[in-house]
């Protein structure tokens, strides 16, 4: 057997099948809807088994209180479930690792659509099942049609349920069994009624609903599609294995064939109600024999587009002989019945039975094959003029080489003997093959072969020739002209097809290395667009989402010398919003907004959305469907890196929570000292006015008891931050809005922090007119609290602090500054975060760093901001509030005027 011979094994085919050597098997008992007996069918066929010895055991069966399906399950080996607690309530789950233990050579696992309880290794039983494949062992499955990722939409148009438990359609194709389980809509009902699927009052409500005669005729078709498609997939493969050429005939498949000249469109229409009647899969293909010019580039696109949306598969093949590719593709994938337009009406080419058609006719034998006809079909196709001129210098080029042939023979002439002569010709035709076509080719062969007899051959200076050795000179030389130019032209052509390819593969290549470099979403977006640009040469600009309402932005754009984006108006912009939007292209060879010259793609994968790539195609031919789906595919690979540096970021952004959990952990265990503290100040004063009690002086037990309070207050504040800091951080502090005025805050303020500030100079300087602030009374009180009780900590003693309110804009700033050592500049931002104390300036070895994070916290919420500067002067530090400023309505005016100062407590 030869690598040519056509029934040779697929080697793919083969190394597939010696892959799944192995792993275990997988079979599948598919339904279309409930109650049609799948568990019972499969234990049926366990019960079989096990009778011939089969090593079968039960990992997870659901009866549904079904007597007929518990009775027929005994006397199989059952695995035991595993009991997991899970809110309160202890579920029963499949019990994998026993499974694994027991390894049995059958494992009967129902319902495989199931979502595992949290808790289990896997969330979805399917993943289960692959453990137990890949450790060998086979398994036996159910699973309804509705169940099917790929068919979740058409199930949910159908009868009005969304299935929130999927699996895969990849399970079906991989599974070595499936058996149909089916039941006639009527059959399920008359099941349903008797009690068999459903207790008495489901079973009602299921008839209103789910399980009426429509819906259960819609699931039964697509049930039965699915398994003629995967016996479709069998069959093909073991064509592959067996190396036999197609078709076999037991599914009818359509294949469609379009030469971007005739009459493509009614072709395709034909193809689309044959492919509708008989309920059939079909295709588009193109042969591509050469470079295309752009006038049959588009019409082939266009017919592509059409095709696209009558739901055909498109395809672009490559190759010297058309109807060699046909037929070769139609016969790889087991097509039946070929569509295409008649070929052009060609005299010479019919005689010689060299048309299309009819070479179709005598090589694809095994094939129904249908010829559309149309005048289009049969009139001659008029080149376009830059292709006339092309091949106007491509014979210009063969008469050179033809006369430099002639020209070298004749130098060489008193030197060689005259066979070799021709020689030198033929040189001349391969060269003129390889650089240009085949008709220029052909051309320099004859001309060559009558020039060589004109001017070597005897009589000399005429066509005529008396030996026969020069005329079978002339006739081989003539042969190996039209063969080596033939050979050469298709050899040309065929590197053509492989540089565009290798261009492809090689851009492809060019941006996964670029992508894998980049580290960030904005290298990502750069290395993208770059490539983009490079590969079509065309405009290209990258739009991504500002915020959670999807509005698209311009994020980079190829053009770095002026505004990348400088040319998308309202209508190029719609265009890029709604390919965001869909997740579908749009603009330019698209279906909506087509007459745009900007295309713009989603950079989507699964559930999320990038943004999108526009490109402008403005004053460049149309694309090739080659050139679109290498297009498709660099912008998944963009996608899937965005995607990839998004994960990185939030890997990162939780490796950062938690190291910041860890360290909070361990300061709040250093905050034990500040609570430590003070208990041990109010246990040893208290326990010395116990033990001394009656020998101390009066002022002596007055000093005692002021400690306890001071130090009671000052544990109060310690456990008050703590308390706030966690309400902050769970988002359960409330915010209960009341109108007050900024100068009572600050007086109830300074009534709670009397002893902290003994011995320092309290300044105000609060504007006249200040408007009342409609905030949360206690929550600002407490932060004001905070931030002047930080001052009173750091100020020398003696010190000042100065507090002066102020309207600026829409906000009221307070500012409260101090004359302590400050805060340096690189710490000013940080001193808000939690357990921060700093390592210079302001730093107290007995600080907990919760009361700036509190204040921020607390002044957030209000929807102001809080931030640290430089104190006056250059001394100490100021901190710096801002509240937002809301108009009072009048009605509340009067009670909003509270004069009594009265505000420090919750």
């Amino acid at each position: 057997m030869t690598e040519s011979d056509p029934n040779r094994p697929d080697p793919e085919a083969l190394l597939s099948e010696v892959a799944q050597n192995g792993r275990g098997g997988l079979k599948i008992f598919l339904g279309a809807s409930p109650g049609v007996g799948k568990t019972f069918k499969m234990l049926q066929a366990a019960q079989e088994a096990r009778s011939e010895g089969v090593d079968l055991v039960i990992g997870l069966i659901e009866s549904h209180g079904r007597a007929e399906t518990e009775a027929i399950a005994e006397g199989l080996e059952l695995i035991p479930r595993q009991r997991i607690p899970y809110r309160g309530r202890i579920f029963e789950e499949l019990d994998l690792d026993a499974i694994l233990q027991r390894a049995p050579a059958v494992v009967l696992i129902d319902e495989l659509a199931h979502r595992n309880i949290p808790g289990t290794r896997h969330p979805r039983r399917y993943q289960d099942i692959e453990e137990l494949l890949g450790r060998g062992i086979d398994v036996w499955t159910a699973v309804n049609i509705q169940h099917l990722e790929s068919l979740n939409d058409a199930v949910a148009r159908i009868t009005g349920v969304r299935m929130r438990e999927t699996v895969p359609d990849a399970l079906i194709a991989k599974a070595r069994d499936l058996v149909l389980v089916d039941l006639t809509p009527s059959e399920l009902i008359d099941r349903l009624k008797q009690g068999k699927v459903y207790v008495p009052e489901q079973a009602r409500a299921a008839l209103d609903g789910f399980f009426s005669p429509s819906n259960l005729a819609a699931l039964r078709e697509l049930a039965l599609q699915t398994v003629a498609e995967r016996i479709d997939l069998d069959v093909r493969a073991a064509m592959r294995r067996r190396g036999v050429e197609g078709p076999w005939p037991v599914r009818t498949r359509i294949l469609v064939a379009v030469d971007g000249v005739g009459n493509n469109e009614e072709v395709v229409r034909l193809g689309r109600r044959l492919a509708e009647r008989r309920r059939a899969p079909w295709s588009v293909v193109y042969v591509e024999a050469r470079d295309s010019d752009p006038e049959r580039r588009a019409r082939v696109e266009r017919v592509f587009h059409l095709a696209e949306r009558l739901g055909a598969e498109v395809v672009t093949l490559r190759g010297q002989d058309p109807v060699e590719e046909i037929l070769s593709y139609a016969r790889a994938r087991n097509v039946t019945t070929l569509v295409m337009g008649r070929s052009r009406h060609r005299r010479l080419a019919g005689l010689l039975g060299r048309t299309l058609s009819q070479r179709l006719l005598r090589e694809g034998g095994e094939f129904e094959i249908t010829f559309v006809p149309s005048s289009i079909a049969r009139a001659r196709r008029r080149e376009p003029g830059r292709r006339r001129l092309d091949a106007a210098g491509d014979y210009l080029v063969a008469a050179g080489v033809i006369a430099a042939s002639g020209a070298i023979a004749a130098l060489l002439e008193p030197l060689l003997p005259l066979a070799n002569l021709s020689l030198v010709f033929l040189a001349g035709v391969l060269w003129v093959a390889v650089r240009s076509t085949l008709g220029p080719a052909l051309v320099t062969a004859l001309v060559s072969a009558a020039l060589y007899n004109f001017l070597f051959t005897e009589p000399r200076y005429t066509f005529l020739m008396h030996r026969t050795d020069e005329l079978l000179t002339i006739v081989f030389f003539l042969l190996m002209g039209l063969a080596g130019g033939q050979l050469a032209s298709r050899l040309r052509r065929q590197m053509i097809a492989l540089r565009a390819t290798n261009a492809q593969t090689q851009t492809l290549l060019d941006l996964g290395r670029r992508l894998t470099a980049a580290a960030d979403l904005p290298s990502v977006r750069l290395e993208t667009v770059r490539s983009l640009a490079e590969y079509l040469r065309v405009r290209t600009v990258l739009l991504a989402p500002t915020d959670d309402s999807g509005a698209l932005r311009e994020a980079i754009g190829s053009d770095t010398h002026s505004s990348a984006t400088a040319a998308l108006d309202d209508k190029v912009r719609a265009a890029a919003q709604w390919a965001y939007d869909h997740r579908q292209p749009s603009g330019a060879q698209t279906e909506t907004l087509s007459g745009l010259t900007w295309r713009f793609l989603p950079l989507a994968i699964e559930k999320e959305t990038f943004g999108v790539i526009g490109l402008d195609f403005a004053g460049t031919p149309p694309v090739s469907s080659a050139q679109l789906a290498a297009l498709d595919v660099l912008v998944s690979q963009a996608a899937l890196a965005m995607a990839r540096t998004r994960l990185a970021d939030r890997l990162e952004q939780a490796k950062v929570a938690e190291e910041t959990e860890r360290l909070r952990s361990a300061l709040l265990s250093s905050v034990s000292h500040d609570l430590r503290t003070p208990l041990a100040s109010m246990i040893g004063a208290a326990s010395s006015l116990r033990a001394l009690d009656g020998k101390i002086s009066p002022a002596d037990r007055a000093e005692l008891l002021d400690a306890v309070l001071s130090e009671g207050e000052r544990l109060n504040r310690y456990i008050q931050n703590l308390l706030d800091m966690t309400r902050l951080g769970h988002g359960t502090l409330r915010i209960e809005r009341d109108w007050i005025g900024i100068d009572d805050l600050i007086n109830a303020a300074l009534r709670r922090l009397r002893e902290p500030l003994q011995g320092l100079r309290v300044t105000r300087a609060i504007a006249p007119d200040l408007p009342l602030l409609y905030v949360h009374p206690a929550l600002v009180e407490q932060a004001l609290v905070n931030v002047i009780e930080n001052a009173a900590r750091f100020s020398p003693p003696g010190g000042e602090i100065r507090l002066t309110a102020t309207r600026a804009g829409e906000s009221l700033r307070l500012t409260i500054s101090d004359q302590g050592p400050g805060i340096p500049e690189e710490d000013r931002r940080r001193v808000f975060d939690m357990f921060f104390t700093g390592s210079k300036g302001d730093r107290s070895k007995q600080g907990s760093g919760l009361g700036l994070a509190i204040c921020s916290g607390m002044i957030g919420a209000h929807g102001g901001r809080i931030e640290a500067l430089e104190g006056p002067g250059g001394r100490g530090a100021t901190i710096a509030i801002a509240l937002p400023i809301i108009e009072m309505p009048p009605s509340t005016g009067a009670e909003g005027a509270d004069t009594d100062g009265e505000t420090g407590g919750e």
